[in-house]
């Protein structure tokens, strides 16, 4: 009896040792530092956003690793905006600084896990200034009353990031 338990099991380790070869095959491994490109998908403006919005991005070519598209062109992701400085007077323009948050693998291949690709903009975040209303000396008195420009970024103008940290993907089954 012991020795058909014994077998039993050693026939299930075998058939497991088997199976984990395909299972990690099956696996592609995307690298931090892969380089992608990303826009929003929206314009983002200093005049509307406030710290903590989330903002939709899209990545603009597919990500492809040893010839496999992982990710289409158009998948969606989103950003966070991190800092935000209205327009102001006299002349002061707005700022806005924005973090890229991840992209939702899309297609024929998902992130183990429900992961999403973590991005990472270059240099860290994506920053915009408004334009400032130089105002000459003599018209002090009239600048008090002129606005600096809003800092805007349009959609689809495209920002080169790299994935923050390494990720699997499988297939979508």
């Amino acid at each position: 009896m012991r020795i058909r338990y014994g077998l039993v099991w050693v026939g299930i380790a075998a058939l497991v040792l088997a199976l984990v070869p395909a299972m990690v095959a099956a696996q592609v491994k995307v690298a931090a530092g892969t380089p992608v490109t990303v826009a929003f998908k929206q314009d983002v403006s200093s005049k509307h956003l406030k710290p903590g919005d989330e903002v939709p991005i899209s990545l603009v070519e597919q990500l492809e690793v040893g010839g496999l598209v992982l990710v289409k062109a158009g998948a969606v992701g989103r950003a966070v905006v991190k800092s935000v400085e209205g327009a102001g007077k006299p002349g002061k323009p707005g700022k806005i600084a924005i973090e890229l948050v991840g992209i939702d693998p899309d297609g024929n291949y998902k992130a183990m896990n429900d992961k999403v690709l973590t991005l990472q903009a270059e240099g860290g975040k994506i920053e915009a200034k408004g334009k400032g209303k130089k105002i000459l000396s003599f018209l002090f008195i009239f600048g008090l009353f002129i606005k600096g420009g809003e800092a805007t970024i349009p959609a689809d103008q495209p920002f080169k990031a790299t994935v923050k940290e390494d990720i699997f993907i499988i297939p979508n089954e």
